[in-house]
């Protein structure tokens, strides 16, 4: 009774046993199987042909395992064997490829143990099956997407880098090593702050929780520039770009990284060759303007040659020290009224950085007139002035002012050469503007712009006058109005003539207190 009670619970223990091991094989597409190599007899477990998409019977030996196997791992699965045999393992791993029957691919993973005879020949190797399909695409998967990451890396002309919540960089780009001068091994577990010079790192902290901040509220984040510094302790100007991602559920940043050294070279050299226009403008003005200025010169020259002459006679004569001190005295005038002609004449042709203030419009007009008009009875211009209110001011560059103001009044009376007497006319207007700005007009009576030329007047090398003209005085003067933040146009007037109009930032003066 005793022995049939433990036959029974062995069988039971034994079901219970081949009960788990059918269950673990069901759930980890786990199969055994026994190879006979002197028969060729190859037997799966129950079930394993089905689970891999196969009619049951498909396997029964190793002709027609290898039917169904890549010939490739089939070939490779021979020379295996043969090395186990030869070294007289006890057990060895194997992977092959086999084809189901609608012609899809599975990949079979496993381990054996080795029967060998009493010559020592291996006759029967018996193991496990393990089916790593889903495995081993997602393997693959992922070797396709870090190479093409790699290669993104690789060719990406900016610089690129991949950090974590902490700064730590993941991933460094081809790119980014050019720019820095490190190499990626070098910089991975490194923190992003060892790109910034130790004055620019609060600052990218505080870039780095306002882009955190945009993304909680559901805003795009920002470009922002900062200097970087690279391998060697050189710094450069850059722009900094961040971007998130989820990688294995963690977040992840990338952030771009691109160079502005060339693009503050080219704005520096656009601002120095503005500069040099400016220059030649002012050169070119002041070329046309000779003659006049010769002329006007000469007057209180000659005049004071004159009153010097006088006195010098009366003194001779022992005159009347009065009339003496009155002819010294003018003479001194005159030459007061030269040096201011050549003082601002000087002012206007020096070259200098620009210089903005808060300057008077009422003295910058005026000064730009006796620029140009002097010695200008020759066309008899009367010029008029319209200003809004007194004590007008404007926040320029005065000097790059009177420069547009010369331009333009120079061909205001140049227009007017060609007209009657009666009609030669400049009117100066200055009146304010929305948007605290004012707008300065000069118009005159002559002939007007003809239209085909108006449509071009502010391109380089369009001019006013025809062939006489290089065509780049309206071209400077419109960069000059359009760097203070101001517009300027041109217009036929209806009643005849054109009007000249720029607008400038308006400034305000006060006195200090102590001062009122």
């Amino acid at each position: 009774m005793s022995d049939t009670r433990n036959r029974v619970s062995a069988e039971r223990a034994l079901w219970e046993a081949e009960a788990q091991l059918a269950f673990a094989a069901e759930t980890t597409a786990l199969g055994l199987f026994e190879w006979d190599l002197v028969t060729g007899a190859l037997t799966w477990s129950y079930g394993d042909e089905a689970s891999l998409g196969l009619a049951p019977g498909s396997i029964v030996s190793f002709e027609s395992w290898s039917q169904r196997v890549f010939p490739e791992d089939v070939s490779a699965t021979q020379t295996l064997i043969a090395n186990v045999a030869a070294q007289k393992l006890d057990k060895f791993t194997f992977r092959y490829r086999i084809r189901r029957d609608d012609g899809k691919a599975r990949t079979i993973e496993g381990a054996a143990r080795c029967i060998y005879d009493v010559a020592g020949t291996l006759v029967k190797t018996t193991g496990v099956n393990v089916d790593v399909t889903e495995r081993v695409e997602r393997e693959a998967a992922l070797r396709d997407r870090e190479a093409q990451l790699g290669a993104i890396m690789a060719t990406m002309p900016s610089a690129m880098v991949v950090i974590d919540v902490d700064g730590a960089i993941h991933m460094f780009s081809a790119a980014a090593e050019r720019l820095f001068g490190y190499a990626a091994a070098d910089l991975l577990g490194q923190n992003l702050a060892l790109l910034v010079p130790n004055s620019a790192r609060e600052s990218l902290s505080a870039q780095f929780a306002s882009y955190r901040a945009a993304r909680e509220s559901g805003d795009a984040g920002e470009l922002f520039e900062l200097v970087a510094r690279c391998n060697g302790g050189a710094e450069i100007p850059v722009e900094f770009s961040i971007t998130e991602m989820i990688v294995a559920g963690e977040p992840r940043y990338t952030v771009f990284i691109r160079d502005l050294s060339e693009r503050a070279a080219a704005e520096q050299a656009a601002a120095d060759l503005r500069n040099e226009l400016a220059q030649v403008g002012r050169g070119a003005a002041m070329g046309e303007l000779a003659a006049s200025l010769a002329h006007e010169l000469n007057q209180p020259l000659s005049a004071t040659a004159n009153f010097l002459a006088a006195t010098v006679l009366l003194v001779s004569r022992g005159g009347d020290r009065d009339k003496v001190a009155e002819l010294v005295t003018l003479a001194n005038d005159q030459i007061q009224r030269a040096g201011s002609i050549i003082r601002n004449i000087r002012e206007f042709i020096v070259k200098r950085d620009v210089e903005i203030g808060i300057e008077p419009i009422e003295k910058t007009v005026r000064d730009a007139v006796s620029l140009v008009l002097v010695g200008s009875a020759r066309v008899d211009v009367e010029v008029r002035y319209a200003f809004e209110q007194p004590g007008q001011f404007m926040l320029a560059d005065r000097v790059q002012i009177q420069q547009v103001l010369v331009n333009l009044l120079r061909n205001a009376a140049e227009a007017l050469q060609d007209q009657p007497k009666h009609r030669r006319t400049i009117l100066i207007a200055v009146r304010g503007k929305p948007g605290d700005m004012i707008e300065i007009s000069v118009s005159d009576t002559g002939a007007g712009i003809d239209a085909r030329i108006l449509e071009t007047l502010f391109t380089p090398l369009s001019s006013t006058k025809g062939s006489e003209g290089m065509g780049l005085g309206l071209s400077i003067c419109r960069r000059i109005i359009e760097a203070h933040g101001g517009t300027l146009s041109a217009e036929n007037r209806s009643a005849g003539g054109a009007t000249f109009r720029f607008t400038l930032p308006a400034g305000s003066f006060e006195m200090p207190e102590d001062d009122r």
